[in-house]
């Protein structure tokens, strides 16, 4: 009996069925570990804001002027940038080193360089530090810390303190997680 033997493997349209169901499944979860990358960097930047604004709150009861820090000569009611991806930059360089308030530097830092200022009406009485978020989904807040929407440059917070942005902060446009006192 010759009996033909079944030859047994996948044919080239089974291949390619698999090979693309392969690459969507690839392309999904490549496209979910992007926006959970993006969710944990803004979590860093959140509490890297608090962490400031804790620091912050300690060294206005330390100051016998009861001030924030200030770089008045230059900023108005302008953001300066808080610091690059290693230090804390003036005039929250401050709050690093042997003040205590923040025991590193990089509280100030971003990994992915944000847009992340600091601004006082140039008195030292009020500050807002604005950070922005690579997630601009988030819902927004209309008073208190949190989410804001940005419009122009300027971040709205509520009550006598709105600092502006627009010094080529690169926030405009966008949502920025915003901690600012005294509230």
């Amino acid at each position: 009996m010759n009996i033909l033997k079944a030859k047994k493997g996948f044919t080239l349209i089974e291949l390619l069925v698999v090979i693309a169901i392969i690459g969507i499944l690839a392309a999904l979860i490549i496209v979910s570990l992007t926006s959970a990358r993006g969710r944990a960097q803004d979590t860093q930047r959140k509490n890297n804001a608090r962490s400031l604004d804790t620091a912050l709150a300690q060294y206005y009861v330390d100051q016998t002027t009861s001030v924030y820090p200030s770089n008045s000569d230059s900023e108005g009611v302008d953001g300066v940038p808080i610091g690059d991806s290693s230090a804390c930059a003036a005039p929250l360089s401050v709050l690093v080193g042997t003040s205590g308030y923040l025991t590193a530097s990089t509280s100030c830092g971003d990994p992915t360089n944000l847009a992340h200022l600091y601004a006082t009406a140039g008195t030292g009485a009020t500050y807002s530090i604005g950070w922005q978020l690579a997630n601009q989904t988030e819902s927004t807040v209309t008073t208190g810390n949190g989410v804001y929407a940005v419009a122009g440059g300027v971040i709205n917070v509520g009550g006598a303190h709105t600092p502006d942005f627009t010094a080529g902060s690169g926030i405009a446009g966008t949502r920025a997680f915003v901690v600012y006192g005294p509230q």
